[in-house]
């Protein structure tokens, strides 16, 4: 697993500089350039004018009409693109991302509905809603098309094996029981996402999570309930417990039959086995 250094401290391995063979550019203008080629060839019916609104060398994102009424992202990262058009195909229909236009492979971009809006997710309703979300997306392989749930079988919880990177194999199992127990041998495990202030959006009063490229089938949700007692703990919404409550609450109204000391017993176990150095209270 590779990420930042944040919530997931210790869980995730930071990558070193110069890891990205072939970058991105940085310029806008030249970014901008290149995108109008990129939705001339390949996203032909999408609205213009093309605005650079971010230019780094794994992404850069687009405004597209005028106003503007969808965005294109680009991909430096085939993992990463792969990670997002997939993200779209297991979450179609839950309502909690962002409508999706066109994908080009070969070029890694996307063209999705531009959201303005951002959620205040230090406000507690906004909170809530994030967390709802968070639940929707972790439960999501029990309301999948019969297609979908034949594809993913080979990513199903009573299929998995401790992955190389753990340090404690012996928790991971652990933790893979646990996640059956409350959803079932069949569940594909989804989690790992980028849970940020900034990649929470409104559309119609409903949050809905963007930027969601991290998002994998074989880690559990157990990292992202972390992240979301940690961004509890710094915007000092609740207390971190309550964000497991929380939680627990809306994934088990969804589906999941999660028990309290179970769920605790999940962090523990999810920490053990991949050296995070603090689940940040939401085990207490």
């Amino acid at each position: 697993m590779t990420a930042p250094v944040g919530p997931l401290d210790g869980a995730a391995r930071v990558r070193p500089d110069g890891w990205l063979t072939d970058p991105l550019t940085t310029n806008p203008e030249h970014a901008a350039a290149q995108a109008r080629v990129i939705v001339r060839r390949h996203h032909a019916a999408s609205p213009g004018p093309v605005r650079c609104l971010v230019a780094r060398y794994r992404t850069a994102v687009f405004s597209l009409g005028d106003p503007p009424a969808r965005i294109l992202k680009r991909h430096g990262d085939e993992a990463a693109f792969q990670g997002e058009a997939l993200a779209y195909q297991l979450l179609h229909g839950e309502g909690v991302l962002p409508e999706l236009f066109s994908v080009h492979d070969a070029s890694r971009t996307l063209v999705a509905e531009y959201l303005p809006e951002a959620a205040d997710i230090s406000r507690p309703r906004a909170f809530e809603a994030l967390v709802a979300s968070v639940a929707a997306v972790h439960t999501a392989p029990s309301r999948w098309h019969p297609d979908i749930t034949a594809a993913t079988a080979p990513w199903r919880i009573g299929a998995m094996t401790a992955p190389a990177w753990v340090n404690a194999p012996d928790q991971w199992m652990r933790l893979t029981q646990l996640v059956a127990s409350a959803h079932g041998d069949g569940h594909v495990p989804l989690g790992h996402l980028d849970l940020k202030a900034d990649h929470a959006r409104y559309r119609g009063g409903n949050l809905i999570l963007t930027d969601v490229e991290t998002l994998r089938p074989d880690l559990t949700g157990i990292p992202d309930l972390v992240t979301l007692a940690c961004l509890a703990n710094e915007h000092r919404i609740l207390a971190a417990y309550r964000v497991r409550h929380l939680y627990r609450h809306h994934v088990n109204q969804l589906g999941a039959h999660w028990s309290d000391p179970g769920l605790k017993q999940a962090l523990v176990a999810f920490a053990q086995a991949t050296g995070l150095r603090s689940l940040h209270g939401a085990e207490a």
